[in-house]
């Protein structure tokens, strides 16, 4: 049995917290929670239970066409919170399961299910979690780091209050020691993306942006087009530039002399006018973006509308026009020194001249 861990979200007073919960942000067009249940899905697991305090029924209407085909959801919502491994013992006491595999739903699994249930199974653990290998500076290996990815037996929830809350790295591991019980690590190489603020948000997206475009499968409706992957409903004016990988959605435009740079998804129904400069950014649902203006590093949440000949660098912008900078203290994004917009130009010229790209360091 899957068990998605989705709990409450430490909201801040930033632009970004105020935008979605977490777990349902849109990376590369689809719910952030969608990704863990096609990884589990895909690993033959045929039931998921989510986990949260709150907003399972929003949950439940913005995953319902994201379920992998044959597998069944429940959603468990908490009067009090529990902490994981207190919702992971609520949600075992539904089925008759001896295994459950538990990730967290703000994170994108990156590992191969099968391996990781086959070693847990070699290793006769009660526990084993998924740790990836963090280098310091220099490159040199420096620890190992828990991805938020655990399989577990049931044998080793006996032990969890029925009451109160109780956390799975803070209780019940160390608790599990103490009774002797096994507890094994399974490395791997890659980090599990996972989102926590603004700019791990942006990394997310454009790493997931990249990995659909040059490596995944065409998802359906799709075509893809030179370094753009855009939907067959998508009005493309022949003039664009697109550097990078893009990911434009259904029924969006992007017209005439416009400059998209990549990783940048583009939602459905939005509009990108003429002479526009998109770079590194997440662009959501039917925005507008006015002629000649420019966005770098921004997020445009659903409906938003920049002005003509607006500057928006490293920005959350909302449907009330307002825009807020992301600020080190609200967000996480470390912003140097500002950049100005002829020194923006000249790099995406030579990105355009180049077809090289970058994309923000992925959060770990």
């Amino acid at each position: 049995m899957g068990v998605v861990l989705v709990g409450t979200h430490p909201w801040s007073n930033s632009s970004f917290d105020r935008l979605l919960p977490r777990t349902l942000l849109p990376v590369a067009h689809r719910p952030l929670l969608s990704y863990a249940l096609s990884w589990l899905g895909g690993g033959g697991i045929q039931h998921a239970a989510v986990c949260a305090n709150r907003e399972t029924q929003m949950l439940r209407s913005r995953l319902l066409r994201h379920v992998p085909d044959g597998m069944t959801v429940s959603y468990h919502e908490d009067v009090m919170p529990r902490g994981a491994a207190g919702a992971l013992r609520d949600a075992a006491l539904t089925s008759d399961c001896e295994t459950f595999v538990v990730t967290d739903g703000t994170s994108i699994p990156n590992v191969d299910l099968g391996d990781l249930l086959a070693h847990h199974r070699a290793s006769c653990a009660a526990v084993t979690i998924l740790v990836h290998g963090e280098s310091d500076h220099h490159g040199n290996p420096c620890g190992q780091v828990p991805t938020g990815i655990y399989v577990c037996n049931r044998g080793a929830l006996e032990d969890i209050p029925r009451r109160g809350f109780y956390d799975l790295k803070e209780n019940l591991i160390p608790q599990l020691y103490r009774t002797g019980q096994r507890v094994v690590a399974y490395a791997v190489d890659a980090a599990s993306p996972r989102v926590l603020d603004a700019s791990s948000y942006l990394a997310v997206n454009e790493w997931m942006v990249e990995q659909l475009v040059e490596r995944g499968a065409t998802p359906e409706g799709y075509v893809k087009s030179g370094s753009c992957l855009h939907h067959r409903d998508a009005v493309i004016a022949e003039d664009v530039d697109f550097v990078g990988p893009v990911l434009v959605g259904p029924r969006a435009r992007v017209m005439s002399g416009a400059v998209v740079v990549g990783p940048t998804s583009i939602g459905l129904e939005a509009v990108v006018n003429a002479g526009v400069l998109v770079s590194r950014s997440a662009i959501w649902r039917r925005c507008v973006i006015g002629q000649n203006a420019i966005a770098d590093r921004c997020i445009l949440a659903d409906d938003t509308v920049v002005e003509p000949e607006t500057q928006a660098f490293r920005a959350v912008m909302f449907t009330n026009f307002r825009q807020e900078l992301l600020t080190e203290r609200s967000s996480g994004i470390n912003i140097r020194e500002a950049v100005s917009v002829e020194s923006l130009k000249k790099r995406i010229g030579r990105l355009a001249t180049s077809a090289r790209w970058s994309r923000s360091p992925a959060a770990q």
